[in-house]
Parts: structure tokens; C-alpha cells; sequence
């Protein structure tokens, strides 16, 4: 799992962005889950044991913190920093309207705005997609 982090971090992302201490690897809940879920369930040691649950407290994938984020693409990793994702919301785009529907006993509420989801720098990251687990243990 640290391979491909390691290695977009030394190809892929600019390099004046490589030392930044704010990379984060924003992961689906699928690789977290296919990550840690062998380490927990080893028969092993206490000490060992210890040591399992202290990686999978600290969740890092290729030296970076992992985030889990919700509605985040299952086998998917986002190696960039929070800084480079904004959320740019367009003023005076707000609509709302309020509509009594005795029909059906309710009030009805319509809201929408023009909002977009902007990666700042796309040299300050890069995307993994699609990423499979093999079975150790065939």
C-alpha cells in the first residue's frame, strides 16, 4: 500500500510540494479497511497485538496521515494537501423557495446554489484509482 504513495509522491507530485508536511492521503473506505483488517486479526503475541493496534491507531499509508472521507471513491487515494482543496461558492446564487401544498399536508421546501469543488494545484497531487488487494493466502 506505501508503494504507490511513495512513488506518486517521487513522480508525480511537483517537487517543491514533496517535502510539504501537509500531504494527506484522503482514502474510500475500502482501502483503510483492506489496509488494517489483516493486522487486527493475526493470532499473535500481546506485545504483538500491542503493536498492531498502535499502527492502526495512527493510520498512515506511505508516511502520510490517512483521512477517510465520506462518499470518498471505495478504492480510491488522494495523496494532496487540505490546503490545495477549496470550495468556491458563487454569491447572490442562493435560491430558496417556500411552497404551502395543502394537497398533501406538508410545506415544501426548494433550495439550491451554485457551489464547485476546485483542487487548487494539480501539481500538488495525485489520484490512484481502482486499487486492488491480493489474498496473501491463496
Amino acid at each position: 500500500m506505501a508503494q504507490p504513495v511513495n512513488d506518486g509522491e517521487e513522480n508525480l507530485i511537483d517537487e517543491w510540494h514533496v517535502d510539504g508536511a501537509d500531504l494527506v492521503a484522503i482514502c474510500g473506505r475500502g482501502v483503510l479497511h483492506d489496509k488494517y483488517f489483516p493486522i487486527l486479526n493475526q493470532h499473535n503475541e500481546n506485545s504483538e497485538k500491542l503493536a498492531g493496534q498502535i499502527l492502526v491507531s495512527q493510520k498512515t499509508i506511505g508516511g502520510r496521515p490517512a483521512v477517510r472521507v465520506p462518499g470518498f471513491p471505495r478504492n480510491t487515494i488522494l495523496v494532496t494537501a487540505f490546503s490545495n482543496l477549496s470550495i468556491y461558492v458563487q454569491k447572490g446564487s442562493r435560491r430558496r423557495a417556500i411552497i404551502d401544498n395543502p394537497k398533501r399536508d406538508r410545506v415544501e421546501n426548494f433550495e439550491s446554489s451554485n457551489d464547485a469543488f476546485v483542487v487548487e494545484d494539480f501539481g500538488c497531487g495525485c489520484l490512484f484509482e481502482n486499487i486492488k488487494f491480493e489474498d496473501k493466502n491463496p
